[in-house]
């Protein structure tokens, strides 16, 4: 079954500083059983130091005033469980920092050994189905996984790719291995294998995707699809998603596509022709006409099909 056929209660976190994700873990842990208004009112507190949120409020009013425990978390990583501090304790005792490997832009992340934890304890104690969404690359999902929270499902490229854990890998699936941390369980450093949504693959293809960024994908060597081969270039990829990105640079705009198959990023970074000015329209331009949707993550843009994208989850 998609994931996006599951009818759950779904809850909003804000993104704060380090703790924030630990201690809205922790109350969710202990309040799961609460209706979800009453649950989400005290979540507030909590976040914002006893102050309101008008995202959080916003978000509020979306969800149903029933007596509906929660089934299912959606998070961001980055930002959320992930964090990017200019310094760093990681002497507190029982609760170790994790060091994730450097992204393909460089940015290394670190997560704490309680928020590894929590995450885990909501899954093995509660039964609460733990999915994390994220605007990464695939190839960085790849090299992270070992160092992120074991969810049931992982979703990158702003949710164009689903991948699901299995528990029980068939011998010739490729198996994560996590990293241990802190407070960590006998279970909760088990391997386990991935195994991916084609249904959804098929869905974002046809969508807007194509098939040609899936050639040398790395997900697919990763897990024995298909062999190690040379990736399909942008001026070759068909579809209205790499159209549109040609068009682009056209406009002497710097495509960021190496690692994704059906999203692409422009990075303010890597621009060398074009002003900050024209950088800034880029998130606000309309490319519904197109079947495309956009967003901006870590201060860049990224395109994909109109059914892909975080707030489609």
């Amino acid at each position: 079954m998609q994931i996006a056929q599951i009818i759950v209660s779904v809850l909003f976190f804000a993104k704060t500083t380090l703790s924030a994700p630990v201690e809205v873990a922790a109350a969710l842990s202990t309040k799961l059983s609460v209706k979800v208004s009453a649950t989400f009112s005290k979540l507030v507190k909590i976040v914002r130091g006893g102050g309101t949120s008008e995202f959080i409020q916003a978000q509020h009013t979306t969800m149903k005033e029933r007596t509906e425990s929660v089934n299912i978390i959606f998070s961001d990583v980055d930002g959320t469980l992930v964090h990017y501090p200019d310094e760093v304790e990681d002497n507190q005792h029982g609760n170790k920092i994790v060091y994730l490997p450097p992204s393909s832009t460089g940015m290394r992340g670190i997560i704490s050994s309680k928020s590894l934890e929590l995450c885990q304890k909501l899954r093995r104690q509660e039964r609460v189905k733990l999915v994390l969404v994220s605007g990464m690359r695939t190839s960085t999902l790849i090299k992270r996984l070992p160092y992120l929270p074991k969810a049931d499902a992982y979703c990158s490229e702003a949710g164009g790719r689903i991948f699901f854990s299995v528990s029980n890998p068939d011998d010739d699936e490729v198996v994560v291995t996590p990293v241990p941390f802190d407070g960590a369980s006998a279970e909760d450093l088990e391997p386990f294998g991935l195994r991916e949504d084609e249904a959804w693959r098929l869905k974002m293809s046809t969508d807007g995707a194509g098939g040609d960024g899936y050639v040398g994908d790395a997900m697919d060597v990763y897990l024995g699809k298909q062999e190690d081969s040379c990736v399909v270039p942008l001026k070759s990829r068909q579809g209205p998603l790499w159209d549109f990105a040609r068009d682009l640079e056209k406009k002497s705009f710097v495509i960021d596509y190496k690692g994704y198959s059906n999203c692409f990023r422009v990075n303010m970074q890597q621009q060398t022709k074009v002003s900050d000015k024209e950088f800034n329209a880029l998130k606000s331009i309309n490319v519904s006409d197109r079947r495309l949707a956009t967003s901006v993550n870590l201060g860049c843009v990224d395109f994909y099909p109109r059914t892909s994208g975080k707030r489609n989850w």
